[in-house]
């Protein structure tokens, strides 16, 4: 906005001298400069700035139950001022319209609907349905986003507990995503479609849980889940996207079901800082006896088999899992597009793959899921997801490696410093 104030007022400064005939050195000096200055930023910083526009509108919305003095409703004022010089300086609305990442979260339309004023709300229509749609209603995919600083800030890889920071909009994207998700298929549930779980068989998160493997289930609060086995302190939970796993038993509470309230249990009532430990301890530690894990590994090993015989006790012809080509072209969250290609091609995927996802970085491919890679490459989306999710699992375990090093390195200088002070 500093840069756009200059141009503003170095081009009002340069039409008036204009009028003047003569002219010293000193002045031609000085025009020389002004011309400078009344050249505005490239495309790239308009772009660059419409996009932290965006970016601020879904953060604000995140924020509106958390600030206050001014609030979020306050503060969306402020910034539809300086979105306004914006559009006028690029003249017209058409640049800011074409950008279309990030995209707003459904809260933060809301938020700007509720808020809005006449005037502005005529700007914000004028930007179109990039603007004025929330992901969720926009066709097509949006290229990810990270917002980039110009003086080489960026968000640490780890937060201060050692997990990954993920991005709050993508963050809120997700919850809101879980969301619709969850009423449809408390809905179809509730109507009776595709199998309806029985009604003692449903409980609902208390809490968050991120699954830290494969065995486990990532499950939100709020969420309703059929449980299929109910022992030791990991349940074994089907999701209502079909997909099994096991969570810590203490973030569950029975439901009673909407038709038949045959659950007559009272829901059990935990002081939600007890509960919160045991989430945190469970989280941290995992399964708290080998027999709990023995007895897990069972059950999974179990499940993958009955998956794999798509239920039948045995195979009527061998088997045949398709194995990728080695590559040592490593890819991580880094890699840019040229080892991203490489990587595809190593993995034995097609040429129409490879050219289409050969573009991305390693970052962008990472943050697909798999609907959006099946949308994209219909006959390969689910192995290349496959081969990602592997490509994760061996990045964090890479990443415990080098953190558990560190933490090796620091005792043992602790040691010799502890030993050299005795000799001393």
């Amino acid at each position: 906005m500093a840069k756009l104030q200059q141009t503003v007022e170095a081009v009002t400064v340069l039409s008036q001298r204009k009028k003047k005939k003569k002219k010293s050195k000193k002045q031609s000096a000085e025009e020389d400069l002004l011309t400078a200055k009344a050249r505005p930023p490239p495309e790239e910083e308009f772009i660059d700035i419409f996009q932290k526009f965006k970016y601020c509108f879904s953060l604000l919305a995140r924020l509106k139950s958390t600030i206050s003095n001014p609030s979020s409703e306050e503060l969306v004022h402020h910034v539809f001022k300086p979105l306004d010089m914006m559009v006028k300086t690029t003249g017209g609305p058409t640049l800011g319209a074409s950008v279309s990442s990030p995209t707003l979260t459904n809260s933060a339309v809301t938020l700007l609907k509720d808020n809005l004023n006449e005037e502005e709300m005529q700007l914000w229509t004028s930007l179109g349905t990039n603007w004025t749609l929330p992901r969720s209603q926009l066709r097509g995919p949006v290229a990810p986003y990270t917002p980039v600083f110009l003086d080489g800030w960026k968000p640490e890889a780890l937060r201060a507990d050692g997990q990954v920071w993920e991005d709050p909009v993508e963050s809120e994207h997700k919850h809101e995503d879980l969301r619709v998700k969850q009423e449809v298929w408390n809905t179809c549930v509730c109507n009776g479609h595709g199998g309806t779980p029985e009604p003692e068989r449903l409980y609902s998160c208390t809490y968050d849980f991120i699954a830290r493997n494969s065995s486990e289930l990532s499950v939100q609060q709020g969420e309703t889940l059929e449980v299929v086995e109910s022992s030791k302190r990991w349940w074994k939970c089907r999701n209502r996207f079909n997909q099994i796993g096991f969570v810590p038993f203490n973030i569950l509470e029975p439901v009673a079901h909407i038709d038949s309230p045959v659950n007559n249990k009272p829901p059990s009532v935990r002081h939600k800082h007890t509960h919160k430990q045991e989430i945190t301890q469970a989280q941290r530690y995992g399964l708290t006896s080998a027999e709990d894990t023995e007895n897990k590994v069972m059950l999974v090993n179990d499940e993958l088999l009955q998956r794999l015989t798509n239920g039948k006790t045995s195979l009527n012809k061998p088997l045949v899992i398709p194995r990728s080509s080695e590559t040592s072209v490593p890819l991580d969250y880094h890699s840019p597009p040229e080892e991203v290609a490489e990587w595809l091609q190593g993995k034995g995927f097609s040429e129409p793959t490879v050219s289409c996802l050969g573009v991305l970085t390693g970052a962008q491919l990472f943050s697909l899921n798999k609907e959006e890679l099946r949308a994209v490459i219909p006959d390969e989306g689910a192995r290349v997801y496959s081969q990602l999710t592997v490509q994760k699992a061996l990045l964090e375990d890479a990443r415990r490696a080098t953190e558990l090093e560190a933490v090796m390195e620091k005792q043992k200088m602790k040691v010799d410093l502890k030993l050299e002070s005795s000799t001393l």
